[in-house]
C-alpha cells in the first residue's frame, strides 16, 4: 500500500476485518488466516497487537482460539542485512536490494515504538508469550534459497518455544513464495511444498467443522 498509505493503515484494516467477521457469527476457531510475504508480516503484526495492544487501535478479544495461521515466506526482516540475504541473493526471485529498498520505504515514518510489529525477526523471545492461547495451529514455510530463509527459521524457532503446534517447512531449492509458481508458471506437476500446504489447510478446516 506504500506510498499511497502508510503503517498502520493496513494493520487497522485487518483488525477491523476481524471485528466484522467475529460478531457476524463466525467462531474464531473457524477462521484461518493466510498471508504470504508482506501478508505474512501483516498476520504476525495482527498477532502482535493481540499480545501487545497498540494505542489508538481497537483491541481484539477472542472467545476461543483462531483455527490456524499459515505464513508463506513471511517478510519478517525489512532490512535485508542477514546472512541468507547475501548467500541467496543470486538465487532468489526477489533480491536483497529489492527487499532492502521496500523495507526502507515501509519503515520510513514508522516510530521506533512500532517497528517491532513490522520487524518480527528483531523481537525478543518473550514477544510471543501467550500466542498459544490465541491460535490453535501455525504453519510457516520458506524457500531453501530465498533471501529471507534464515530470518523465517529464526522467527519460527522463537514461536515454537511457546507454541507446540508450529510446523516449519523449508522447501529444498525453493524461492520466495515458491508455491505460487506451480500455478503462475503453468507447471504440470506441483512442487513438493504445495501438497503439504493443502493437507495442512484441509486438516484445519476439517477440525473446525467437527468442533462445530
Amino acid at each position: 500500500m506504500i506510498p499511497t498509505v502508510e503503517f498502520p493503515t493496513q494493520f487497522v484494516q485487518a483488525v477491523e476485518a476481524l471485528h466484522h467477521i467475529i460478531p457476524s457469527g463466525c467462531s474464531p476457531q473457524n477462521i484461518h488466516i493466510v498471508g504470504d510475504s508482506a501478508g505474512g508480516n501483516l498476520a504476525l503484526a495482527l498477532l502482535s497487537h493481540m499480545l501487545h495492544p497498540i494505542d489508538n487501535v481497537p483491541p481484539i478479544s477472542l472467545a476461543s482460539r483462531i483455527g490456524g495461521i499459515f505464513l508463506m515466506s513471511p517478510w519478517v526482516s525489512l532490512t535485508g542485512d542477514t546472512g541468507s540475504h547475501f548467500v541467496n541473493d543470486s538465487f532468489d526471485i526477489v533480491g536483497t536490494k529489492t527487499f532492502a529498498y521496500c523495507g526502507r520505504k515501509v519503515l520510513e515514518d514508522v516510530p521506533n515504538s512500532l517497528r517491532m510489529y513490522l520487524e518480527i525477526s528483531k523481537a525478543p523471545d518473550t514477544w510471543f508469550k501467550g500466542i498459544d492461547k490465541l491460535v490453535s495451529r501455525i504453519l510457516i514455510t520458506a524457500g531453501g534459497v530465498e533471501c529471507l530463509r534464515n530470518d523465517i527459521v529464526q522467527v519460527s524457532h522463537k514461536i515454537s518455544k511457546i507454541h507446540s503446534e508450529v510446523i516449519l517447512i523449508v522447501q529444498d531449492n525453493g524461492v520466495h513464495n515458491d508455491p505460487f509458481y506451480d500455478f503462475l508458471a503453468g507447471e504440470r506437476h506441483l512442487g513438493d511444498l504445495t501438497p503439504k500446504i493443502l493437507v495442512w489447510l484441509c486438516q484445519g478446516l476439517k477440525g473446525s467443522k467437527e468442533e462445530d
